[in-house]
């Protein structure tokens, strides 16, 4: 099966267009995940007493629940926008992603606690959630977008790994402030005003996404296609019409993908901290470490992807997935601060590293500018929503009903990565240029 690149058919950008753009996508992506990983830790750490009105198991799972919202708001989102993304172009959508992405987690630091409001307290988190996942579920498929349509051919996925790289850089700015908050701010004040503070910082760093997303230049591709009024009215529709196997195989590469982050991330901080008697801080370095390892983990396995394809990456680290999920959790059993760190740093930096710039640069060129966006977004955040925003809750459900042990989140991680086995075996490699679908359709069978 053959598969689109007319990326190329655009003409390549200048050398200093291509430089922007890069950094105008990849800074949006850093506020991005800057954010949603604030919202992933207070939710372990802090939302459960302060919102939902204790630690317990059903403060959790509440607090958890309200993380997973934002997952579902991803799609409502990230489609609305994709569909303007592909309609009127990259720059100025990346920038209303942008703005509501930030405005949201700004509110978030201001809102006052079950304590003082009452229900309305989780109400208007929950709301803000919803704002904070309809701007990320746009972004990250916008910031893939921008930047592979403008690479060269030959460093595609080593340049779609940038914006993948700045996940991790977001992630660690947000896990590096609140690992030094709760190191030196006592618990109480740490609860009582402290964990605001990184919520309220992140509009600083809006305006510094702003600027350099301001000088970026609509992509030569879209350009492209809009000279040569090739622009689809309904990308979305079109995406799934003449694409849906893709879009499948798709799903379910990131049905793998996006569980493994968020169990890691977010699970195994509240489980190591809360169920395990690991400290807080020492979880929080080691997932910090995790995180700052994966950054040129990802840039390294672009730039493999660039020399031997796209699918032995992520099929690797599929299968590392399958391998790996009982012995992270036998890791973390040992309540050991080192063992820990290694049971994060493997879980994020291999399964990542080898898969989220593979996989922006393999997406992007499966569908035609057109509707690259759209069917970035159809196939990332509906797996977002079903799986990876659920993983945390659904992982603290299973460790209850397992009495405490964590094999059932094990084995459940298990299962992810055989359907990321599967939805990887029946995606397309497209390392080597290709003819177009539409092309293809048009040649006799074999």
């Amino acid at each position: 099966m053959t598969v689109p690149h007319d990326i190329d058919r655009a003409g390549l950008d200048p050398r200093r267009q291509r430089r922007r753009a890069v950094i105008g996508s990849s800074v949006g992506t850093v506020i991005e995940w800057y954010d949603f990983t604030l919202y992933g830790l207070a939710a372990a750490l802090v939302f459960a007493p302060l919102f939902f009105g204790g630690s317990d198991l059903a403060g959790m799972l509440g607090a958890f629940a309200t993380f997973a919202v934002g997952f579902l708001a991803r799609p409502f989102g990230g489609l609305v926008l994709s569909h303007y993304g592909d309609r009127i172009g990259r720059k100025g959508t990346l920038l209303v992603t942008l703005l509501i992405m930030g405005g949201a987690t700004t509110l978030i630091g201001l809102l006052p606690t079950y304590e003082s409001i009452g229900l309305w307290a989780p109400v208007l988190l929950i709301a803000l959630r919803i704002f904070q996942g309809a701007g990320a579920g746009a972004e990250f498929a916008g910031a893939m977008t921008m930047a592979s349509e403008s690479a060269s051919t030959g460093r595609r996925a080593f340049t779609a790994g940038f914006p993948g790289a700045a996940v991790y850089v977001g992630m660690a700015l947000a896990t590096s402030t609140f690992a030094l908050l709760t190191a030196v701010m006592s618990p109480e004040a740490f609860l009582a005003w402290g964990w605001r503070l990184p919520f309220l910082a992140s509009v600083v760093i809006v305006a510094v996404a702003l600027y350099f997303r301001f000088r970026v230049k609509e992509t030569a591709a879209f350009e492209a296609a809009e000279a040569e009024n090739a622009v689809s009215r309904a990308p979305i529709v079109e995406a799934v019409r003449g694409h849906w196997r893709f879009l499948l195989a798709g799903m379910a590469l990131f049905v793998f993908v996006l569980p493994w982050v968020y169990i890691v991330q977010t699970f195994s901080v509240s489980y190591t901290t809360g169920t395990l008697n690991v400290n807080a801080t020492h979880t929080l370095i080691g997932l910090l470490a995790a995180m700052l390892l994966t950054i040129p983990a990802t840039l390294a396995a672009g730039a493999l992807a660039d020399r031997i394809g796209r699918k032995p990456l992520l099929m690797g680290a599929a299968v590392f997935g399958v391998v790996f999920a009982f012995p992270m959790f036998m890791l973390y059993q040992t309540e050991n601060s080192l063992l820990v760190a290694l049971g994060l740093i493997l879980g994020l930096a291999v399964i990542q590293g080898a898969t989220i710039g593979v996989s922006a640069a393999m997406i992007a060129e499966i569908f035609p500018t057109r509707m690259r966006w759209s069917g970035i977004a159809l196939s990332r955040e509906i797996p977002a929503a079903v799986a990876g925003g659920t993983a945390p809750m659904v992982a603290t459900w299973l460790v209850s009903v397992g009495g405490g042990t964590p094999w059932l989140v094990a084995g459940y991680l298990v299962v992810l990565s055989l359907i990321g086995v599967v939805g990887i075996r029946f995606l397309p490699e497209t390392l080597v240029k290709a003819p177009t679908v539409e092309e293809s359709a048009a040649e006799p069978a074999a």
